[in-house]
């Protein structure tokens, strides 16, 4: 058996380690929950380290590496808009964090492939490496496997972006639309679903949306109010778009979006629709 086990590369872990690299998981997830990431690095890699057959510790090491890229965008679009030299660094630390968080969840799902969490997740940063057909297929198979799968709703909205990014806008309408139905209120399938009706050209059905988003405060989106803006100055209504451009701008002064609204300010100062 001893031979088996060290052919096969499966290593036999007591009952004890397994209670270990529970416990240590349990630790990495509650540092997590407080943007600790270091710390709950550390304890993921102990609880790896304890039992390499816990999933759960490489699901909480990718969604780690995942927190510190979108950290990492955020510094680059939203807090400064970086650009240049500048930019090109914190592109690269984008990118391997991806690349690790791609990783973490891929070997999750290969411990346990009916673990509907880990295929979301890898859908979600294919999505982010702009590859849509490897991101439809995770998150069709997070679908198929619900019972380990936190928010099916907002995986569906994920496959629906997934879909638009393809170019294929009913279907995307068709999945966003279906979030919507379990949950009105989503953030993100009511965002994506006005960029949707934007990309048909739907500017009433597009700014319905983008004003619902842009009037929660649950939702704090920055972009939504940059499409409503230009939804507002496609159907002529320029200060509607205006408001807009405003709070737009006020959302986030330093970010990439409040330097495009200030582009098409511009534009509107001088009576200009695009």
């Amino acid at each position: 058996m001893g031979v088996a086990l060290l052919v096969s590369g499966c290593p036999r872990h007591t009952e004890e380690d397994l209670a270990k690299s529970a416990a240590r998981v349990d630790l990495a997830k509650d540092f997590l929950r407080k943007h600790e990431l270091e710390a709950a690095g550390s304890e993921a890699d102990r609880a790896i380290a304890l039992a390499q057959s816990n999933e759960e510790a490489y699901l909480v090491r990718g969604l780690v590496a995942h927190v510190r890229a979108l950290d990492a965008l955020r510094l680059l679009e939203v807090e400064s808009c970086l650009t240049g030299v500048d930019a090109e660094a914190v592109e690269r630390e984008v990118d391997e964090n991806l690349v690790k968080a791609d990783l973490a969840f891929t070997k999750a799902t290969q411990l346990a492939p009916d673990f509907g969490e880990a295929w979301s997740n890898r859908g979600v940063i294919k999505n982010l490496l702009e590859a849509p057909e490897a991101a439809e297929e995770f998150l069709t198979r997070a679908l198929e496997n619900p019972s380990r799968l936190l928010n099916p709703g907002l995986t569906r909205a994920h496959l629906g972006w997934a879909k638009f990014h393809r170019g294929d806008m009913p279907a995307a309408a068709k999945e966003l639309r279906q979030a919507l139905q379990f949950q009105p209120g989503m953030c993100v399938a009511n965002y994506r679903l006005g960029r949707v009706y934007f990309a048909r050209e739907e500017w009433e059905k597009a700014a319905e949306q983008f004003q619902l988003v842009s009037d929660s405060a649950e939702c704090g989106s920055q972009e939504a109010k940059y499409f409503l803006m230009k939804s507002r100055t496609q159907q002529g209504l320029l200060e509607d778009a205006r408001a807009a451009m405003e709070a737009c701008i006020s959302a986030a002064p330093k970010s990439c979006y409040a330097q495009r609204c200030r582009v098409e300010a511009a534009a509107l100062g001088q009576g200009g629709v695009k």
